[in-house]
């Protein structure tokens, strides 16, 4: 089954993704940092943060921002996969490979032929504005 569905959250942070796509700017930890690059998502009022929740083949992806749709895509899209080793390595601070969003994925999301259908069904989706 494919389905995708929008809910408002109060914190975006939570997101498996958030930490890995969004590097802070200021001299804060991540999780008390205000600036982002790419910038944070912007609260929609008093409903909170969009929360776009991909459901493909009994797997449910999370994504709090369109920059983490797009890294998803493009990582998810490569034949071969990197490892999360080489992706951990490309961001500064204190949590390893074994945290990265991609090394937490269920090994059954990780075969090219499901990622392919997966990158296709997710290339046709419009990240709240």
């Amino acid at each position: 089954m494919k389905t995708s569905f929008v809910k408002y959250v109060s914190d975006w942070k939570l997101s498996p993704m958030a930490y890995w796509v969004h590097i802070e700017t200021d001299s804060k930890p991540w999780y008390l940092s205000q600036e982002f690059e790419p910038p944070a998502p912007k609260r929609f009022g008093t409903l909170g943060f969009p929360q776009l929740t991909v459901e493909f083949n009994g797997h449910s992806f999370i994504f709090t921002s369109k920059e983490q749709l797009e890294q998803f895509i493009e990582i998810m899209g490569r034949k071969l996969l990197p490892s999360s080793m080489e992706l951990s390595s490309n961001r500064t601070g204190f949590r390893g490979p074994n945290s990265h969003w991609l090394s937490r994925l269920p090994g059954k999301t990780k075969p090219w032929k499901y990622r392919e259908k997966l990158v296709g069904f997710c290339k046709k989706l419009e990240f709240p504005k």
